[in-house]
């Protein structure tokens, strides 16, 4: 450890001034010889504290920088969320390339919130900024994040804003203190913060009250800015978090948005059998995904030290995207998005839970019931809950678990194809078309797609919701159901890489809720964040000529007859 020390020159705690003259505290990392070197910067909501990083790039001949955001640890100020990370993104990053030590090229990377701060300073154009990597974080929080797709993302946003930012440092260590279901269960939602002991917490509480897509939600919505970025951007995500669609729609706008051909090639995708954050582990729920697992753990810093040290994008992966394909258990790389010759292939929902390329005549709908009070659990799944939500991840674990507990309930159907007579790969988007009536004025329907193994586990890959209201446009004025009426609903899955083998079969769960991920609905067509009632819905799936319920799964190196 001593010879390591020698390589690196630590300053703590360094007070770097905002605008506004709010000071922001900062630790540095340097190289041991005088000179001029390129920085790293991670701006941080999670204790700046902890030297590995650090020590990585000085002894590299990269500094590398660290703050707290404002109001966060050591930092002054007031946090909530988002608000400040541009102008305190900015400023930093002109303090750091005004200083003697800097060369004037600055990169960027870091998970979830440590990503948002990199998407809040990549439209400005900044001259000292080189390159970034955001990795596993929305690029619309209002449709898959603290929402999906109209649904309230409850665990996370709750425990987030009740636990971890409600004070200057994370209360998260508390949540096992509290019954945490119990907590979840309690009506209604805009209460939850008083319910934790938190009292109140103003972003909790807006985050409730502003339940439709507005400008509150705008703001934070990457896709808008896209033509203003003009750096090499790596994206970051795993199959089983919240993100890896948001990665794939910000890699294309990027692209799309370029404002030259060199910037254009220059920004990189990579998705691997992760979630909330990269693992030491080919294990994730009950799948070991093998050695290769492991093999892109350290693409953020190569990808750092390549940009930052003059060479080129191609130089540090030479495909514009690089993802895992789960089941064959490999990397892959591919020149486009989605992969050539992917087809988008119909499976259309049949009687007797069969799943089938041919396309249903008359056939009788399926009947289910959904209340509330008894909503189906979350049992893995592609999300961001993670050991650091102590109490809540012990219930709503994310990653690939057998779904056969859950497909035992009464109110979730199931839909399986006859077993493959050859491997199938499914990449890219998933979506579920779905034609469905309810005897509410609201209510939600969950759609997760799963690998039906010979020994009949049933690993779910990846799943979505629509909250009724919602049908016809998430970032719209949302518009009641009339009850008995036959509506057509849009589940977005978002985007995974499996290779069902051959012996396997797909599988479609239809279902209502997804608790504690996502909010009950509570099927009254009220206020979700106010309202205090419950009600049984009866819900009817229909797959018939006039309404043919199917998915649509983009099929790779391969064809369903």
């Amino acid at each position: 450890m001593g010879n390591r020390q020698k390589l690196c020159r630590v300053f703590r705690n360094v007070k770097v001034p905002m605008r506004d003259g709010v000071r922001l505290s900062t630790s540095i990392f340097l190289p041991s010889g005088d000179g001029k070197y390129p920085a790293v910067l991670v701006r941080t909501a999670y204790n700046r504290v902890g030297a590995y990083y650090g020590l990585y790039f000085a002894e590299r001949g990269i500094a590398y920088v660290v703050q707290d955001c404002r109001g966060r640890y050591d930092s002054e100020g007031e946090f909530y969320p988002f608000i400040n990370e541009p102008n305190d993104g900015e400023d930093t990053l002109n303090w750091i390339g005004s200083q003697p030590w800097c060369n004037g090229k600055i990169g960027m990377f870091g998970d979830s919130y440590l990503a948002a701060t990199q998407f809040a300073v990549g439209p400005l154009k900044n001259k000292y900024l080189a390159c970034l990597n955001p990795r596993f974080m929305s690029v619309d929080c209002w449709k898959r994040a603290y929402y999906c797709s109209g649904a309230f993302s409850l665990g996370l946003t709750w425990s987030w804003l009740c636990f971890e930012c409600n004070s200057r440092t994370s209360e998260a260590a508390m949540m096992p203190a509290f019954d945490v279901s119990g907590v979840l269960c309690s009506l209604p939602l805009a209460m939850l913060d008083e319910v934790s002991g938190a009292g109140i917490v103003q972003s909790y509480r807006d985050y409730v009250s502003h339940n439709t897509y507005s400008k509150f939600w705008q703001h934070l919505n990457q896709g808008e800015k896209y033509r203003d970025y003009t750096v090499p951007v790596f994206l970051l995500g795993g199959w089983y978090d919240y993100y890896p669609a948001d990665a794939v729609s910000a890699f294309i706008g990027l692209r799309e948005n370029a404002p030259s051909k060199e910037l254009h090639d220059a920004h990189r995708l990579l998705i691997g059998p992760w979630t909330h954050g990269t693992s030491n582990s080919t294990m994730l729920g009950e799948i070991d995904f093998g050695p290769d697992a492991l093999k892109e753990n350290d693409a953020s810093e190569r990808w750092l030290e390549c940009l930052l040290k003059g060479k080129k994008p191609e130089q540090f992966q030479k495909a514009p995207v690089r993802i895992f394909v789960m089941g064959a258990n490999l990397w892959r790389d591919q020149y486009e998005w989605p992969p050539a010759g992917t087809e988008y292939k119909k499976i259309y929902l049949r009687s007797g839970n069969s799943l089938s390329t041919v396309q249903p005549s008359s056939e009788k709908p399926d009947y289910y019931q959904y209340d509330p009070a008894d909503p189906v659990p979350t049992y893995g799944g592609n999300h961001s809950i993670g050991t650091y939500n102590p109490g809540l991840y012990e219930i709503a674990k994310p990653g690939p678990y057998d779904q056969r507990p859950i497909e035992a309930r009464n109110d979730v159907l199931t839909y399986t194809s006859d077993p493959l007579d050859k491997d199938v790969e499914i990449t890219g988007h998933v979506i579920v078309k779905l034609f469905a009536a309810s005897s509410a004025r609201d209510t939600d329907f969950v759609a997760r797609l799963t690998d039906v193994h010979p020994d009949g586990k049933s690993i779910n890959i990846t799943e979505g919701v629509i909250r009724a209201r919602f049908r016809e446009n998430i970032h719209g004025a949302p518009k009641l159901i009339e009850p008995g009426k036959v509506y057509e609903y849009t589940i977005d899955l978002g985007v995974t890489s499996n290779l069902f083998k051959k012996g396997h079969a797909i599988r479609l769960q239809i279902t209502s809720s997804n608790f504690p991920l996502w909010d009950r609905n509570l099927n009254t067509g009220n206020d979700p964040g106010t309202d205090t009632e419950m009600q049984v819905a009866e819900q009817a799936v229909f797959h018939d000529r006039a309404y043919a319920s199917h998915i649509v799964l983009p099929v790779v190196r391969g064809s369903l007859q």
